[in-house]
């Protein structure tokens, strides 16, 4: 399936199936509504907890509802699953503890960076050096300025540049392999599969990295302009929002979902 088919495939998917597009779009609201309600003036910290609650509860079995639909897509599946709410549970908390894997690899490895480049303990003299300068009767930026030494100002320059490089590196690598590791516990519904790194890096080959990429690309962009719709929509009074989160953000979410599936779905087949 190329690009396009891939596209108009995922576009079609969320609304083939009324019913079942209606009880998601019904989820995402209540998973919305302890934004929603406090909005609408309503300040009452025991139904702003219970909201919240239920936001969380609801947002895990939505995650594992997409979990479902990715799934769906590598394998072919034409229309939408059923909803099956403790599985989907179990699911969504399950891919949130694999997302969670895949941030905190490459942010631990940039802050090992940060530490071994001399930016927390440059920044650490900086503001040392700005605090006594102030002290001292420095009342302007070029006062505490000039009280800050040159070495350290160039420490933390190199090193917050070399960090910055190496993070938005990490980032995107880690980015693509989430990608494709959340694809592979959709497809096998094993979190540790979603570790193998060497089977991850296979199925990564066997579809293209650069063929990710631009596919990952073309879905945000899209997801994006329809973003922007639902904004619009957002501005009718009094039933904007509602329109928007109930029809407009679970289409994207669907959409989204079986577009990243069907793009795997040749390495499953």
């Amino acid at each position: 399936m190329d690009l396009r088919e891939m596209i108009m495939d995922a576009i079609k998917y969320p609304i083939n199936d009324n019913r079942k597009f209606l009880i998601f779009c019904a989820l995402i609201v209540i998973m919305s509504l302890s934004s929603i309600v406090p909005s609408y003036g309503v300040k009452n910290d025991t139904i702003n907890m219970v909201l919240t609650l239920i936001t969380i509860i609801v947002a895990f079995v939505v995650l594992g509802y997409l979990i479902e639909v990715l799934k769906g897509g590598t394998e072919g599946e034409t229309t939408l699953p059923d909803l099956d709410y403790v599985k989907h549970f179990i699911l969504g908390i399950k891919a949130m503890i694999l997302d969670i894997i895949y941030f905190i690899i490459p942010l631990i490895i940039t802050l090992v960076v940060a530490s071994a480049s001399g930016l927390f303990s440059s920044f650490t003299k900086i503001v040392y050096s700005a605090i006594g300068a102030m002290e001292k009767g420095a009342e302007n930026a070029t006062a505490i300025m000039a009280a800050i030494p040159k070495s350290s100002i160039a420490t933390f320059n190199n090193a917050l540049t070399v960090t910055l490089v190496i993070g938005i590196v990490l980032f995107v690598i880690f980015s693509l392999l989430s990608f494709t590791a959340i694809v592979r516990y959709a497809k096998t519904g094993s979190g540790i599969e979603g570790l193998r790194f060497r089977e991850i890096l296979k199925d990564m080959q066997k579809v293209g990295v650069l063929n990710i990429i631009v596919t990952l690309i073309v879905i945000y962009v899209i997801a994006l302009l329809l973003t922007l719709v639902i904004g619009v929509i957002g501005l009718i009074p009094y039933i904007g929002v509602f329109i928007g989160i109930f029809l407009g953000v679970p289409f994207i979410l669907l959409f989204m979902y079986r577009a990243v599936g069907l793009l795997y779905a040749d390495v499953y087949n």
